[in-house]
């Protein structure tokens, strides 16, 4: 018989002092109750119990060893109920991994949404500038963008799409003669991913798609945010994700180069591992982030907006 439920039977012996009652709540004979008690026995080398026509009483052992059985099924139960709801409560320890490009505002800004919905989840955050492993780098769920990403058995739900843009601080266009995109060699902070511009669209700009355009500035940066802060300062032109700076665009502290020729876009995916049964922190957290987060990145927020940037553009241009 199994260790636990011979120490579960002894307990339940104890407590309601009878071998018969404890085989009625069971629903097994009164001899398989007493061969649970005796293979304890048998196994610990001591008598538990000493039983008479009339009564059953505890040695000394078997004193001590029953107060250390209620605590282990105690400890047993409680561990049970915990693992029996944790498809279904969230709680317990969520560990994220994000990339760097994606920005670490509006991610932060979600987790911290997610957590005044479930405070029970305990989050560990860590960004990483490049994919992680989610056994290696002990990770729950990561985040990634990626044109697509490669086959493997965990799960990629799409969250959404991290959409780019071009922009430069108003004191850098007073300062630099920004009209085709051949004019941006050399002030680059970030690659220029373009891809072909829409068909039929009247541009006052003369656009040029170069083949490749890498960053070719003096100062070339590898982090969003950072780079962000250099675009603000005037430093130079970036290509930076629409969600991080669609408020300096709002508020006039970047504006945005040649909206009719769109970058290059990534997906934004979480990945988790494959499982039977998934943990409700992580169902939950996906799922939070996949409305949250999926709001943030959604372009469609930003087109009422294009029609002034692109003003604001042909104006710095004018006045350089």
């Amino acid at each position: 018989m199994d260790k636990f439920l011979s120490m579960r039977v002894f307990s339940r012996v104890v407590e309601s002092g009878s071998f018969s009652a404890v085989a009625d709540h069971m629903n097994c004979s009164t001899g398989s109750v007493s061969r649970a008690v005796s293979s304890l026995e048998d196994q610990l080398q001591t008598r538990l119990l000493q039983r008479t026509t009339r009564r059953i009483s505890l040695t000394e052992p078997g004193e001590r060893y029953y107060q250390k059985c209620k605590k282990i099924l105690a400890d047993l139960e409680e561990a049970e109920a915990e693992a029996g709801d944790a498809h279904t409560c969230a709680r317990g320890t969520l560990r994220i991994h994000c990339m760097t490009d994606l920005g670490l505002g509006q991610l932060t800004h979600s987790i911290i949404e997610y957590r005044k919905r479930f405070p029970a989840v305990a989050v560990q955050l860590k960004f990483l500038p490049r994919m992680a492993n989610l056994l290696e780098d002990e990770v729950d769920v990561s985040i990634v963008s990626a044109p697509t990403l490669p086959d493997s058995r965990n799960v990629c739900k799409l969250i959404g799409y991290c959409e780019r843009v071009l922009v430069a601080a108003p004191a850098f266009l007073q300062t630099h003669r920004i009209e085709t995109t051949g004019d941006l060699d050399g002030h680059a902070l970030t690659p220029l991913p373009f891809r072909e511009a829409p068909q039929g669209h009247q541009v006052k700009l003369s656009l040029v798609k170069p083949t490749s355009h890498e960053a070719g500035g003096q100062f070339v940066i590898n982090d969003v945010e950072a780079t962000r802060v250099a675009t603000l300062a005037g430093a130079g032109v970036a290509a930076l994700p629409l969600h991080c700076v669609i408020d300096d665009i709002r508020s006039g502290r970047l504006v945005q180069l040649f909206p009719e020729l769109q970058l290059q876009n990534t997906s934004v995916f979480a990945v988790y591992s494959c499982r039977h049964h998934i943990d409700a922190k992580i169902k939950t957290f996906v799922d939070f982030l996949t409305s949250h987060l999926r709001a943030a990145l959604d372009s469609r927020l930003f087109d009422e907006h294009r029609h002034e940037t692109f003003g604001r553009l042909e104006r710095a241009v004018e006045n350089a």
